[in-house]
């Protein structure tokens, strides 16, 4: 059970550090920190195992080398990794429906800035501005050459 506080903290730790490495250079060097801080806790697991399959194990442990890798290597490792890819693939499901709600908002404030640049102050418009004697066409249509030709003739 020790091993894998162990191992837990050591991914803290490359967790934290990735994030003050980013914060400390101008363009971040690490893109996805729940992958990286994986490196320093295999490092650990690779260094702990090379030690268990070269030394001696204690005296008045009854247990064989198999059982030391699995138990107090191998399981904290697998553990840490499943729970940084959950916790990696939970943060992109809040991402992306932060970005998407950033695209609903932007895509509203546009509308907005677009119906007031229009002058659409939500008030209903009038289908002929001209009135109810007035022609469907547009006063600009209705002063064309073409129209006062055709009236003349």
């Amino acid at each position: 059970m020790g091993a894998i506080f162990f191992y837990i903290f050591i991914y803290f730790i490359g967790y934290y550090a990735s994030n003050v490495l980013n914060m400390l250079t101008v363009r971040p060097l690490v893109t996805n920190r729940y992958m990286a801080a994986l490196v320093p806790v295999y490092g650990f697991a690779f260094g702990h195992a090379y030690m268990v399959v070269t030394k001696p194990l204690p005296a008045g442990a009854d247990i064989s080398m198999e059982y030391a890798l699995l138990v107090f290597i191998t399981l904290p490792v697998v553990v840490v990794t499943v729970g940084a890819a959950y916790f990696m693939w939970n943060s992109k499901g809040k991402e992306e429906h932060a970005d998407n709600q950033s695209v609903a908002n932007n895509q509203e404030s546009a509308e907005t800035v677009a119906a007031e640049a229009a002058g659409d102050n939500g008030e209903p418009r009038a289908e002929n501005p001209a009135g109810a004697a007035g022609s469907s066409e547009t006063p600009s249509a209705a002063d064309s050459p073409k129209n006062k030709d055709s009236k003349d003739a």
